[in-house]
């Protein structure tokens, strides 16, 4: 029994390359889940409260969502801050290309009040927070470049595990 437990111990160049390249391997295909497939950060500040708390939820993203590609009105996108270099900010799409939305007052507390209607550039989106008094958003820094969306946010994963739900639905009219 001793002499098993010490042949299926004992270390050999062949155990420890094929070690390493297990964990190569390993470690390359997390990399490529964690750049490519998903990620998971940590929300900080006030801007999209009561959607986020403003410290402590860890919120999953889509990063298949990079460059604006399959979203919408209404979704909650991770973007390159366009005015803060390194910084990440996580804010609703109002308005996709071509389409015409209401620009108030940045830090306004009443919407429509002031009304500035501006068209949303080709190849950019209006991105504003929930929470509107707290948000710098497209309303200070203008449309955002869909160049500059590296994810969607999909869920909030702690403290509480729930899908982040596309708010904004089509207005019905009456014909």
């Amino acid at each position: 029994m001793e002499r098993l437990i010490r042949s299926t111990l004992k270390i050999t160049p062949g155990r420890v390359a094929r070690f390493a390249i297990n964990g190569t391997g390993l470690f390359c295909a997390c990399a490529l889940v964690w750049e490519n497939i998903v990620t998971i950060q940590l929300s900080e500040g006030p801007s999209m409260y009561p959607t986020f708390n403003p410290r402590g939820d860890w919120l999953l993203i889509s990063r298949m969502s990079r460059n604006g590609k399959g979203i919408e009105v209404g979704d909650v996108v991770r973007f390159n801050h366009p005015t803060f270099l390194g910084v990440h900010g996580a804010k609703r799409v109002l308005g996709m290309p071509g389409d015409f939305v209401c620009r108030d007052q940045p830090y306004s507390t009443g919407a429509g009040q002031q009304p500035d209607m501006i068209q949303v550039p080709e190849g950019h989106v209006f991105l504003v927070g929930d929470n509107l008094p707290w948000s710098r958003d497209s309303r200070q820094f203008g449309p955002v470049p869909l160049g500059l969306i590296n994810g969607k946010i999909v869920a909030r994963v702690w403290p509480k595990m729930e899908w982040v739900r596309n708010t904004m639905q089509p207005a019905e009219l009456d014909d």
